[in-house]
């Protein structure tokens, strides 16, 4: 399984696409450092200027920058993420790679698992060098506590997955990447609309049954918005808050991937 996984992020992080995703990352760190400023002295607390705005206290002003850069990037990196991620899990099923791993011996879940794996990995770590640099200087200038982001990179990354379960059971059903990345997109867009219901689909329908498939649909799809809300709160105040989005959105990644794993047995190469 190791080495099925190995060769399969060898193969993500040497695309082209992985290559600018990196070159994204990092500029994003940069432009992140260039306007956050850290001024102290040994007689004074340090303080933290962001742009234009008057300098705070390092205390208050920390948590708010980190939360800033979540939420500023956190839709950048999904979606681009997805980009790089959706053509590894269809590429599964080009002729030539068929030829070369299927007939081997090799289980086909754990072939697919670890191409799925390695594009998870790929979105963990161009979250973690566009984040971490930031968020160390800050810690290493001002003795500010800023480990909660490698809590948020966890419950990000957790959200990522549940989308790419999606994109790997669409990419068994339908030839090309168009599909594969549409659908994990659509999902995430349609997260927040779920997630203010109430001031979205209801004020469009007044039936109650199409409320209900609505509620219904909020229920099974995956909480992508309130696992962002989770990271936030968790970086202001150390509270993840209610855990039923983690469950509901785990639960439902667990059944796409075992549909998707289902049909890739019994599909006909």
């Amino acid at each position: 399984m190791f080495a099925t996984y190995s060769n399969a992020l060898h193969e993500c992080f040497s695309r082209r696409v992985a290559l600018v995703l990196f070159g994204v990352a990092i500029l994003v760190a940069i432009g992140f450092n260039a306007i956050v400023h850290v001024r102290g002295s040994a007689q004074f607390a340090p303080t933290v200027l962001v742009g234009t705005q008057p300098s705070a206290p390092a205390a208050i002003v920390v948590p708010s920058v980190i939360e800033s850069e979540l939420r500023a990037t956190g839709t950048l990196w999904i979606l681009l993420a997805i980009f790089a991620a959706a053509p590894l899990l269809t590429a599964t099923l080009e002729k030539g790679w068929l030829e070369m791993t299927f007939s081997k011996g090799i289980a086909r879940w754990r072939i697919f698992a670890a191409r799925l794996l390695a594009g998870v990995t790929l979105y963990s770590f161009i979250f973690a060098l566009a984040a971490f640099p930031l968020a160390t200087r800050l810690w290493w200038t001002t003795r500010v506590p800023t480990w909660q982001i490698g809590v948020a990179l966890l419950v990000e990354t957790f959200s990522f997955a549940a989308l790419l379960t999606v994109a790997s059971l669409v990419s068994l059903s339908q030839r090309g990447v168009a599909v594969a990345i549409i659908a994990p997109v659509a999902l995430w867009i349609l997260s927040p609309l779920l997630a203010e219901r109430e001031r979205t689909f209801y004020q469009l329908f007044s039936s109650h049954f199409v409320r209900g498939i609505v509620d219904w649909a909020y229920r099974i799809l995956p909480k992508c918005t309130e696992l962002e809300n989770a990271c936030v709160s968790f970086i202001q105040s150390g509270s993840i808050g209610p855990w039923w989005p983690f469950w509901s959105t785990g639960l439902f990644a667990s059944v796409i991937l075992g549909l998707a794993f289902w049909q890739l047995a019994r599909k006909s190469f």
